[in-house]
């Protein structure tokens, strides 16, 4: 008797710690419009949403809440709108934008690209027809 008083003396401080969950949410007509894990109520894995028609709007993930990782972003036509990376600070205090980055017109071709490196951003600019932009000419 008293191993099993002590065994759940031990163990009930723990249950409900570390508790995940994954939250899903829908469209007015049924389609899912976000899914995003939970753990200990900040964001935490991944997280995806999805226009009215069903078509993937943005994938990533978080981390403590914060954006992490690679992220991916689409028009409503399926095309990629953007994608690149998340790294938190050094204080870890919040994430940004980490790496090359690229932007597409709903066409298709390529809008811009940021190279990110220490917080400091260099920038390429393209026609929609995707030749590149002399510098200052952007958007």
């Amino acid at each position: 008797m008293k191993k099993i008083l002590f065994i759940l003396l031990i163990t009930i401080p723990f249950i409900g710690f570390g508790q995940s969950e994954e939250k899903i949410e829908y469209w007015d007509n049924g389609q899912v419009l976000s899914q995003i894990h939970y753990l200990d109520g900040k964001r935490d894995g991944s997280c995806r949403h999805w226009y009215k028609n069903g078509q993937l709007m943005n994938e990533g993930f978080y981390k403590n809440g914060k954006m992490t990782g690679y992220w991916m972003s689409y028009y409503e036509n399926g095309q990629i709108q953007n994608y690149g990376n998340y790294k938190y600070t050094e204080s870890g205090v919040y994430s940004r934008k980490d790496g090359v980055w690229k932007y597409y017109y709903d066409n298709g071709q390529i809008q811009s690209e940021s190279i990110i490196k220490d917080g400091v951003e260099e920038l390429k600019f393209y026609d929609k027809e995707g030749n590149l932009l002399p510098e200052g000419e952007g958007c």
